[in-house]
């Protein structure tokens, strides 16, 4: 077992049971642990949760009932960290503010949707304590880490407005896997005094409510984001993302990933996208989906690419290598789909440049690709008749 793993917080979610312990109590399991083993068991379970459910919202999500269910002060709590929050004036009312953004985002999902709200929400402020460097969750916070706090509910505050989005006819909750474990004595020894406080993982991914169609089911299925590291592994993790399009036919999310080893130099970045056919079952999306066999396509995208990337880069000479702008504009993993056309994602290092030259999107109006389009592709992408 990883040297941090015994102060490792995970909270996982079992369809409406908690435990804390060994002790049973109502919502959410809390479980000490850093494996990827347990992050991999919360995305199932939320796929789980979500299956489960009919997509309906009846008076067991009201906001009444998500008010009660988020309200850390309630009389009977046993979560230490939680009684020392409502103790402390300004953190009780950051809490209120945050609780108060959930309830209203709460409105718009079903029951299943409004449970995994409140397992976000309390794996998020188990994290947000080790990360401010509480450790015993009976300690009160010192000044400093009063300070973390606070600044971490005011952020969570602002997050939390933005917990649901309506896009495309779909409503899209944001889930989130949120860990945190303490840099040990050994770990900080051995990188210097710049160590941090703890090791993060911050990972967030689309889920869609409502009624759960195979369609819908498979693409929640897909975007579904897993940890790569394990917090053992002392690399901060983050994955947050944007929906590019979504339409009754395809929806298209970009991914950005973040991964920070406490003891490198430099942070390794990259962005991936994943779009989902939904009107053919859920499936990912193929280069045949876009393009005509035969036609050509990949030279001109990839001679567009050039194009714009040697403007962006002109005092590097023969810049960039086509061989390596190729192998990435063709990969549709790396293709987003929006309304005005094809963009191509170039990742650092992904076409001849440096880290330092970070990444580069190049977008090819749906205008421009016409004579090379698939006629049968879905909207936005096929041709207008």
């Amino acid at each position: 077992m990883p040297v941090f793993a015994r102060w490792a917080v995970t909270r996982v979610v079992v369809c409406g049971t908690k435990t804390r312990g060994r002790r049973k109590v109502v919502t959410v399991v809390s479980a000490r642990t850093l494996s990827l083993v347990s992050a991999a068991f919360a995305v199932a379970t939320l796929a789980a949760c979500t299956d489960n459910a009919n997509g309906a919202k009846t008076e067991r999500s009201s906001a009444e009932r998500v008010a009660a269910q988020l309200n850390i002060c309630a009389e009977g709590s046993e979560d230490q960290f939680a009684q020392n929050v409502c103790a402390n004036r300004s953190l009780a009312e950051l809490d209120g503010q945050v609780r108060a953004a959930l309830v209203a985002e709460s409105a718009a999902i079903s029951d299943a949707g409004t449970q995994l709200l409140v397992q976000n929400q309390n794996r998020w402020r188990d994290a947000a304590r080790v990360s401010c460097g509480i450790i015993d969750e009976a300690a009160q916070p010192d000044t400093t880490q009063q300070r973390c706090l606070e600044a971490a509910f005011r952020a969570r505050a602002q997050q939390a407005q933005n917990a649901v989005q309506e896009v495309g006819g779909y409503t899209f909750q944001r889930m989130e896997l949120v860990d945190a474990t303490p840099v040990t004595a050994e770990i900080a020894s051995a990188v210097g005094g710049a160590a941090p406080i703890a090791v993060e993982r911050d990972i967030r991914f689309p889920r869609i409510d409502g009624p759960q169609t195979p369609a819908i089911r498979r693409f929640n299925e897909l975007v579904a984001q897993q940890p790569q590291f394990s917090l053992g592994d002392a690399t901060n993790e983050n994955v947050d993302y944007s929906i590019a399009y979504a339409g009754e036919e395809l929806i298209s999310v970009k991914f950005i990933v973040s991964a920070d080893s406490i003891a490198a130099a430099n942070a390794t970045n990259t962005v991936k996208a994943v779009t989902v056919v939904m009107s053919d079952g859920g499936r990912l999306l193929t280069e045949g989906d876009v393009f005509r066999a035969d036609s050509g396509w990949q030279n001109f995208i990839t001679d567009r690419a050039v194009a714009r990337i040697s403007r962006e880069f002109p005092d590097y000479a023969n810049f960039p290598p086509r061989r390596d702008v190729y192998e990435t504009a063709t990969k549709p993993h790396l293709w987003l789909i929006t309304e005005r056309g094809l963009v191509l994602m170039f990742p650092p290092l992904s076409f001849g440049g440096s880290h330092a030259d970070g990444g580069i999107e190049v977008t090819i109006p749906w205008a421009d690709l016409r004579e090379y389009l698939n006629p049968a592709a879905p909207a936005p992408i096929r041709p207008a008749v």
